[in-house]
């Protein structure tokens, strides 16, 4: 059973997403609020693809997709994003590629094989949940919208490097596989649990190179801040450092995906959040690539992209 959207919007950010529900704090209320609504949407959708797969669950995935397609619904939490997206003007069509990439994930295994299809999917989870969450910001510039879908494409790299061992648990591999030596999740799955296993190291060793190409969509989001109005740009700044500290705890462990879920504590998302009020968020220092268009090449022909 789908939840009804609006009612509930706030209750599922608080409860499933931590950090953004931070992060909301320092968003104005109705932005908050609105903004809420859009990762209720998203989070009901993603929880259809997650773990309990089912041919019902994959039914209704579809059906979603075409309601978004011909706007007309009978599923309450389709209808509340479909007033959201009517009120805020929200691309529909980056919603439908949301929902796209959630039936590619509906299946019994999925294992990424190169970089380039990686990015695609980051984009089609997250970078697509960036491009509609800009205008409720209320920034509609083109390079805020490009920003947005780097930023969400970094967040999605964190979430794929913070949960390897759960992906794995669920017969999953995001990492690419020219990466880990084409390795299975099951492999992966019996790595984490041989304390001599070398390949640990081969997974290890992607992590980290996940969180450095990460870091490149940070760098790159972080050009399109000044393009968020004010009122609404600190809140996305926290966001976007409190997720990249995931990232960051991940490589003082050394990488140890073997170890499970990291977290950042309460304590440490203040302390971040007093950085970015500071003007001193370590995302801000980060070295974009010489070449930033470089990042948006495997997002060609997407909807939104640069």
């Amino acid at each position: 059973m789908i939840p009804a959207g609006k009612s509930d919007a706030a209750t599922t950010l608080k409860r499933n997403g931590k950090s953004f529900w931070f992060a909301s704090l320092f968003l104005p209320r109705q932005v908050a609020a609105d903004a809420a609504r859009l990762y209720a949407f998203c989070r009901t959708m993603d929880d259809l693809a997650d773990v309990a797969v089912t041919p019902e669950s994959k039914a209704t995935l579809s059906q979603v997709r075409g309601d978004l397609q011909s706007g007309v619904t009978s599923i309450p939490a389709v209808q509340d994003f479909l007033a959201l997206a009517s009120q805020y003007r929200l691309p529909c069509e980056a919603a439908q590629y949301l929902i796209a990439t959630f039936i590619q994930d509906a299946t019994t295994e999925l294992h990424l094989e190169e970089e380039d299809q990686l990015v695609r999917y980051c984009y089609g989870v997250a970078g697509t949940v960036g491009l509609m969450m800009s205008p409720i910001l209320g920034a509609h510039r083109r390079q805020a919208s490009e920003a947005a879908i780097h930023l969400g494409i970094a967040m999605q790299m964190t979430n794929i490097a913070r949960d390897v061992l759960e992906d794995a648990k669920h017969h999953r591999r995001y990492l690419p596989g020219s990466w880990v030596q084409h390795l299975t999740a099951q492999q992966i799955l019996d790595a984490s649990n041989s304390s001599a296993s070398h390949k640990r190291e081969f997974v290890a060793s992607a992590v980290l190179r996940l969180l450095d190409l990460a870091d490149c969509y940070y760098a790159s989001a972080s050009l399109g801040f000044s393009s968020i109005p004010p009122r609404a740009r600190r809140g996305i700044e926290i966001a976007a450092a409190v997720y990249r500290e995931i990232g960051t705890v991940l490589r003082r462990k050394h990488c140890a995906w073997w170890h499970g879920r990291v977290r950042v504590s309460l304590p440490r998302k203040l302390w971040i959040a007093l950085q970015v009020y500071l003007g001193q968020s370590q995302i801000q220092r980060l070295r974009a690539p010489a070449r930033v268009d470089s990042l948006s090449q495997p997002l060609a022909g997407l909807p939104g992209a640069p």
